[in-house]
């Protein structure tokens, strides 16, 4: 993400245009556009930053319930959701220091903090790629715990490639400059790299990011589709743990907004951090969906029991579909003179017809109890046992 990084251009160029004589005529001005996009971007990240907070509440509630506690992949997620949060805030705040208008436009009387406004999108860029890089990092651990092999080999490779290429989109907001303060106050004496350097390095970690959300959304359906279920409840569990796709579409469109930063106009960076942030928010959503999955399942388990119950008129054939279940199985070994046969012989024993004389037969009982899973319930049951 170029968040940070290019807004040094618009810093220096936006400050010259309104220091110096104004460099457009009145006719001109006229002709150029005068909305402002920082009503647009507050909107925007605050109903996805709404909307991720409400699946992620879900999401653990969904955890209690069950009673299976919170695990990495959950406390990632959260603190993903966190950094998504402050960098909202920080958003917000920056629009009222102007960000968002044309430079054209820019309110002179808040020339003076210019400087502090930079400072700001320095920061809400790096909180953006942190919030991305460990909701991605989330999903993949979650699928970690459920394969094995060259998968989870692969999913290994994920994690600390994506980890690599996105942390030093962060991290060069920071050392772009020397000394590190020129980064966000271009009259501080120094050098900074070329900014198309950076543009072309972080269009390559956010395609990057993209392909790989796509990746995490496919393995699932390798790993769905070995389980022992209905072909039914297979591409309901597969799709629902297959949401990372919309990720990665919004990384992807991301990425084509990245050239946009190195205009000179604080406009034009409004749509990079839109689906800056989006990216994140969508990925917390999708994370969150395959658990979620459980929950709207016994909703519906809820609802099928309670309308049967009041349409039956025998309270006795109501079905809750979980029924307890005892099997009898009776093996007989003959024994002769004391003798016990082995084990082996456990199924000739068993079809051999009653004893001979001066036989003695013995037989064992053995007691298994099961329980039904109710429908639905084989896929939470497979994924739980799979080796790790």
């Amino acid at each position: 993400m170029m968040e940070g990084s290019t807004m040094l251009m618009e810093v220096q160029d936006g400050a010259a245009a309104t220091n110096s004589s104004m460099p457009w005529t009145p006719e001109q001005l006229a002709h150029l556009p005068h909305d402002n996009a920082g009503t647009r971007l507050i909107a925007s990240i605050w109903v996805m930053n709404v909307l991720a907070l409400g699946f992620l509440i879900a999401r653990v509630y969904c955890k209690f319930l069950r009673h299976r506690g919170l695990w990495w992949d959950d406390g990632i997620l959260i603190a993903s959701y966190l950094c998504i949060t402050i960098e909202t805030g920080l958003l917000t705040y920056s629009v009222s220091l102007g960000y968002g208008s044309h430079v054209w436009d820019y309110p002179p009387e808040l020339m003076p903090r210019i400087f502090d406004l930079l400072k700001v999108i320095n920061l809400c860029g790096t909180f953006s790629l942190t919030a991305a890089i460990w909701s991605k990092t989330s999903f993949a651990l979650t699928l970690l715990r459920l394969t094995e092999g060259w998968t989870k080999q692969l999913i290994w490779f994920i994690i600390i490639s994506m980890n690599i290429a996105m942390g030093c989109s962060a991290l060069f907001v920071w050392v772009q400059c020397t000394p590190v303060s020129k980064s966000w106050n271009p009259t501080v004496e120094g050098t900074c790299w070329a900014p198309d350097v950076l543009v072309h390095y972080n269009i390559f970690s956010a395609a990057y990011s993209g392909t790989m959300d796509i990746t995490l959304a496919l393995l699932p359906w390798k790993l769905i589709w070995g389980l022992q279920m209905r072909k039914q409840e297979k591409v309901g569990v597969a799709f629902a743990m297959s949401c990372g796709l919309f990720a990665g579409i919004t990384a992807i469109i991301k990425t084509t907004k990245i050239t946009a930063m190195l205009s000179a106009d604080f406009y034009d960076g409004i749509d990079l951090f839109i689906w800056g942030n989006a990216e994140s928010c969508v990925t917390i959503i999708a994370a969150s969906i395959p658990i979620l999955r459980v929950l709207i399942r016994d909703a519906k388990t809820s609802y099928r029991n309670y309308y049967v119950s009041e349409h039956n008129d025998n309270p006795g054939a109501v079905s809750n579909r979980s029924k307890n279940n005892t099997v009898i199985v009776t093996a007989g070994r003959r024994t002769h003179h004391g003798t016990l046969k082995r084990d082996d012989d456990s199924e000739k024993s068993i079809l051999d017809g009653e004893p001979s004389p001066g036989k003695i037969l013995r037989r064992n009982e053995i007691v298994v109890e099961y329980q039904d899973r109710k429908d639905g319930e084989s896929i939470e049951y497979e994924l739980s046992h799979m080796p790790t």
